[in-house]
């Protein structure tokens, strides 16, 4: 049993660096951003962010395992979203109309969401999909 719970973290920490490496290249190429310090330093950001509100997200939703089911992917989509937001009131909220009006907040929550959502059906839903058989 022990073996088994230590391969289900490993595969939750193999889907959250991966989704952090991937989501650190889209908002590097998003911002228009060249050099490789901040590539590692937002990966690193972005992989507490994702370890912090994916991991409850991922959990509830790996109850019930469905491989690339897109009912969950809305599910990322929306709390991304609500995550972005959030970020986007504390930093500054005098200009949380002109950050909703942009086309950032949608692009990095909806491919952040896809990505994390790939990996976790590749690595997590198939696996415990197996499992159960």
């Amino acid at each position: 049993m022990k073996g088994v719970i230590n391969m289900q973290v490993l595969r939750i920490l193999i889907v959250h660096v991966l989704s952090a490496l991937c989501a650190a290249v889209v908002y590097v190429f998003g911002i228009d951003y060249d050099g490789y310090i901040p590539y590692f330093l937002i990966s690193a950001i972005i992989f507490i962010y994702y370890l912090i509100f994916a991991t409850p997200v991922q959990y509830f939703l790996n109850r019930k395992p469905k491989r690339f089911n897109l009912k969950y992917l809305l599910i990322y989509i929306f709390f991304s979203f609500l995550v972005w937001l959030f970020f986007a009131v504390i930093t500054d909220p005098k200009t949380i109309i002109d950050f909703l009006m942009g086309y950032e907040i949608y692009l990095f929550s909806i491919t952040f969401a896809l990505i994390f959502w790939v990996w976790d059906s590749v690595f997590l839903q198939n696996k415990a999909k197996t499992a159960a058989k």
